[in-house]
């Protein structure tokens, strides 16, 4: 195989401002098809072949990877059919809403021996690969705890973020990525959870939500999302020695000078170690996708992984709606 050939499900904007990008600037990759009913939206994307239904991408036989960037209530329908079709799936997190539906899209992935992942772009962005190095150098050492902060401003009162019915909601949208970084870069894998957060009254969504984890270690992590504060987005790892700050940790290409920043500081609060990183993390990802498939490897980021992730958001809410801590995370 020469190249990847990609098709497209939907004309979303993170579609068109971040992953085609990616896609055209790879020499393994071909973009042959879109599905969407929305004409005007297709246009800009100046693809050979358009189709009006999902149904009708996934029957195109030349595709042999799908990018799934639907609303979030809707990744594992479409994950599982586009299995069942022998696609390998690059889909949006989260890659589902609950755990239940997951297993199953993990059930019709490996079943159909395709390649699945969910597309925590950021983590193949060169600074989290430092951090593991520091951690692993012990500069600050055991971990105690970890702080993440993902926020942004929704002004439009009619985005799909707001509706339960689509998986709306901070932490599904954005307090995701602080999960990730805690149980896949940092390795904590917490035991119990407290979520509290404000819930729109007319959404019935959380618009500013905080978790804090807790593991067998007595290690915590307190995760907050909004999408109601300021943009900002970054995650702290406190040690015994010292801190480790990466600040534009999710979206360091949005960032002023589109870098990330990996700060360490010691156990005076005094700064030893401060670097930056450029970085394209989406075309990142993308070639490791095109890896995988050429070359018959599994994700770095497997199913199983995201099972994790998603199990410890859903138990998150759990706890906001019953006003409860949950235990029996660490089962996956």
């Amino acid at each position: 195989m020469e190249k990847v050939k990609w098709g497209i499900m939907s004309a979303a904007n993170i579609a068109y401002e971040q992953l085609l990008p990616a896609l055209r600037q790879s020499s393994r990759s071909e973009v042959v098809a879109i599905a969407s009913r929305s004409k005007e939206k297709v246009a800009r994307f100046n693809i050979p072949k358009v189709y009006s239904d999902y149904d009708q991408l996934l029957e195109d036989e030349s595709i042999d990877v799908v990018y799934i960037p639907l609303p979030n209530a809707l990744h594992a329908e479409w994950a599982i059919k586009a299995a069942q079709k022998g696609k390998h799936i690059l889909v949006e997190k989260p890659a589902a809403v609950s755990t239940k539906e997951l297993l199953k899209v993990q059930e019709a992935v490996e079943q159909n021996n395709v390649i699945f992942m969910e597309a925590f772009m950021y983590q193949f962005h060169k600074q989290h690969a430092r951090v593991k190095d520091l951690l692993a150098s012990g500069m600050i050492g055991n971990i105690l705890h970890v702080k993440s902060h993902f926020s942004w401003s929704l002004q439009d009162r009619n985005d799909i973020r707001l509706n339960p019915a689509l998986g709306g909601g901070a932490m599904w949208d954005v307090g995701c990525y602080g999960v990730h970084a805690m149980s896949q870069i940092i390795g904590i894998k917490p035991e119990k959870v407290v979520m509290l957060g404000e819930v729109d009254p007319e959404h019935k969504v959380d618009m500013l939500s905080t978790c804090i984890f807790v593991d067998e270690f007595g290690r915590t992590a307190e995760i907050t999302a909004s999408m109601k504060l300021p943009f900002i987005n970054r995650y702290e790892i406190i040690g015994e020695r010292g801190t480790i700050l990466v600040d534009s940790s999710f979206r360091p290409d949005v960032s002023s000078d589109q870098k990330g920043k990996v700060i360490v500081k010691d156990d005076n609060n005094e700064i030893i170690l401060f670097e930056t990183y450029k970085d394209n993390q989406y075309f990142n990802q993308v070639e490791h996708v095109n890896d995988c498939i050429i070359n018959g490897k599994q994700p770095v980021y497997g199913i199983r992984n995201s099972i994790q992730v998603i199990h410890y958001i859903e138990k998150g809410y759990e706890s906001l709606r019953n006003q409860s801590v949950v235990t029996s995370l660490n089962k996956f």
